[in-house]
C-alpha cells in the first residue's frame, strides 16, 4: 500500500469532529441574536407604552382645561348685570332739566295808550294824549322736561325697566332786543313813548306767543323728543341691553 493511500482518511475524520461544534456555535449565536431582538422589542414596547400614556395624560389635561374654560365662559355669559332704580334715577338726575325743543318766532304788534282820569270809578281817556307804535321782534321759547320728576320702575324678575317722564313744559322764553324794529310810531308831547312802553308791550305779548306755540304742537313734539333722547341715553348704561327698556 502506498503512502498516499494511507493519508486520505485523515481529512474526513477532522470534518466529522468540527461539524457538531460549528452547529452548536451557530445555534448559540442564533439564540443570542433572538434574545437581543426580544429584549429590544420589549424595550420598544415599554417606550411605546410610556409614550402612549404620556399622550393620553396630555389629551386628558387638555380636555379638562377646555372644559374649565367652557364653564367659565358659560358662567360669564349667564351672569346678568343688575340695573337698579337708583342707578337709572341718578343717570336721569345728571341730565337735570332736559330741553328738547326750541320754538323760534318773529312777532309784530301794535301798542296804543293815552292818559286817563278816573271819574266816579270809571277810567276815561284824556283827549290829545294818545300815543301808539307798531314794532316787530324775534323771540325764542324753550320747551323741556324736569327729569328729577321722572318715575323709574325696575322689574328684575321680568328684566324690564320702565321710565315715566313728566309732561313737557315751557322752561324759558326770551326776546332779542337787538332785533326790535319800530315800524310805525305816533308820539305825544303830553304822553311821550318810553323804553318801558316797549318792554311792557313785549312782555304782554309773551303769553300770547306761548299759547300760539302750544297750539302748533310744540309741547307734543317736545314729549316725543324727550322720550327718544332718554331712551338713547339710558341704553348706554352697561347691562341695559339685557333688559327691556320702555320710556313713556
Amino acid at each position: 500500500m502506498s503512502r498516499l493511500e494511507l493519508e486520505r482518511p485523515v481529512p474526513k475524520l477532522w470534518q466529522k469532529r468540527w461539524f457538531p461544534w460549528a452547529l452548536v456555535a451557530l445555534l448559540v449565536l442564533t439564540a443570542v441574536l433572538l434574545g437581543c431582538a426580544a429584549l429590544s422589542a420589549r424595550e420598544a414596547r415599554r417606550d411605546m407604552a410610556a409614550e402612549l400614556q404620556l399622550q393620553r395624560e396630555t389629551i386628558e389635561a387638555m380636555r379638562k382645561e377646555a372644559a374649565r374654560k367652557e364653564e367659565e365662559d358659560r358662567l360669564i355669559h349667564e351672569a346678568k348685570p343688575v340695573i337698579t332704580n337708583s342707578l337709572v334715577s341718578d343717570r336721569l338726575t345728571a341730565l337735570q332739566e332736559l330741553v328738547t325743543t326750541e320754538y323760534i318766532y318773529t312777532n309784530s304788534g301794535k301798542y296804543e295808550n293815552r292818559n286817563q282820569i278816573t271819574i266816579i270809578g270809571q277810567d276815561i281817556g284824556i283827549p290829545f294824549t294818545a300815543k301808539r307804535f307798531i314794532i316787530a321782534y324775534d323771540g325764542r321759547i324753550k320747551v323741556g322736561v324736569d327729569l328729577s320728576q321722572a318715575r323709574v320702575d325696575v322689574d328684575e324678575a321680568a328684566r324690564t325697566v320702565t321710565v315715566t317722564l313728566p309732561k313737557s313744559q315751557i322752561v324759558s322764553h326770551e326776546t332779542f332786543e337787538d332785533t326790535l324794529v319800530v315800524l310805525d310810531e305816533t308820539n305825544n308831547v303830553f304822553n311821550p313813548i318810553s323804553i318801558e312802553n316797549y318792554n311792557e308791550f313785549v312782555s304782554g305779548q309773551k303769553a300770547d306767543m306761548e299759547q300760539k306755540a302750544i297750539g302748533r304742537g310744540v309741547l307734543t313734539n317736545a314729549n316725543t323728543e324727550a322720550k327718544r333722547i332718554v331712551q338713547s341715553f339710558l341704553s348706554l348704561i352697561p347691562g341695559m341691553d339685557t333688559y327691556k327698556l320702555t320710556v313713556k
